[in-house]
């Protein structure tokens, strides 16, 4: 019986054996057909220096969509809601000052509240549902402003589904003559909506709340006890049409932030050259951190205590050229989602 029972054992040992060896093959046969069926429909090419394949989708056709009408698409208030969320996720103070860093694809968006009223600073890529989602979060579902810090698609184009669902009152845009894709459809999106379109310069300041109308410097609006003003750019034509961008510095009682954007190293320089107010208590870094912006002189003139780089792959020197003039860096790359906030008298940094 002993050895009938063995017997047993092995027959099964032996059939489990097989029974995963043909699971195995019928698998890399799948593999295979996949891989030979690649090759045959052109998505398979082969590196001219190395000749390892890569799989590619060169030639499948572009999807088109059409627009879709968000008019009657209402965002729900969940500001009750998101009182529970813990404060590192997307809390937001609505007795003061917030700033956030928000994830934006391969751009730039921060999220402004000051004594809860709110404004969004850039949208960053992609369709806008990740943006829309995290306003969403931060208890939003109005907007007192939009800036649209540059006129670049990946700095824009999820600012079209950000206006359709959120209705700002005001729209700022930068005074740049290169307009892509990206920027029709946020000036068409904000038409709809009836959002008043503003072309920014440099020195127009506004708070955020009561409306009104100064005739040297265009429209001024305020939002609790923030001032905001647009410090660049210092000039109207660039070479570089990055340097178009606008930059913004936000006053909250003793304390201010300057949020840069997008634009460069020249466009940095130029707004430092033409006197404006740059030293601040908090500076988010231009273009994410990268070596094209947050030169030397603009550090210099910045003297930030505290610096948000919010790219996926910043700049070791713009770290290091930071930290050197005494500023403590938080970086995107570790932290995520950054906010800053602030009483008036001190700001405080939740990474």
């Amino acid at each position: 019986m002993a050895r009938e029972g063995r017997s047993h054992v092995r027959k099964r040992k032996k059939g489990c054996l097989v029974g995963c060896l043909t699971n195995l093959l019928l698998v890399l046969g799948v593999a295979a057909l996949l891989f030979v069926g690649a090759h045959v429909l052109g998505f398979v090419k082969s590196d001219p220096q190395t000749g390892a394949p890569t799989l590619r989708f060169d030639n499948l056709p572009e999807i088109k969509l059409g627009d879709f009408d968000l008019s009657k698409i209402e965002l729900p208030d969940v500001s009750k809601l998101t009182e529970k969320l813990p404060k590192w996720a997307y809390g937001v103070n609505p007795n003061g000052l917030t700033i956030k860093t928000l994830r934006a694809g391969d751009g730039e968006a921060v999220f402004v509240c000051a004594d809860g009223y709110t404004m969004l600073v850039g949208a960053g890529s992609g369709t806008g549902a990740a943006l829309c989602g995290q306003l969403l979060l931060c208890g939003v579902n109005h907007l007192s402003a939009a800036v649209a810090m540059g006129s670049e698609d990946e700095q824009l184009s999820a600012m079209k589904m950000a206006l359709g669902l959120t209705r700002p009152d005001y729209l700022f845009v930068p005074p740049t003559q290169t307009k892509g894709k990206a920027y029709a459809q946020m000036i068409d999106a904000a038409e709809k909506r009836g959002t008043q379109i503003v072309s920014a310069t440099q020195n127009m300041a506004f708070t955020l709340g009561r409306a009104r109308v100064t005739a040297d410097q265009g429209l001024a609006f305020t939002l609790g006890r923030a001032t905001v003003t647009f410090i660049g750019p210092a000039r109207k034509q660039h070479t570089d049409s990055r340097d178009d961008g606008l930059t913004l510095r936000i006053d909250y009682g003793e304390t201010s932030a300057v949020v840069t954007g997008c634009i460069t190293a020249s466009g940095e320089k130029e707004i430092v050259a033409s006197g404006a107010a740059v030293k601040c208590d908090a500076l988010i870094v231009s273009r994410g951190g990268t070596a094209a912006a947050t030169c030397a002189e603009w550090v210099e003139a910045a003297k930030p205590g505290v610096a948000f780089v919010t790219g996926k792959n910043p700049a070791n020197s713009v770290r290091i050229r930071l930290q050197k003039a005494g500023a403590t860096v938080y970086a995107a790359k570790e932290n995520g989602v950054m906010t800053l906030y602030s009483d008036g008298q001190k700001i405080t940094v939740q990474p």
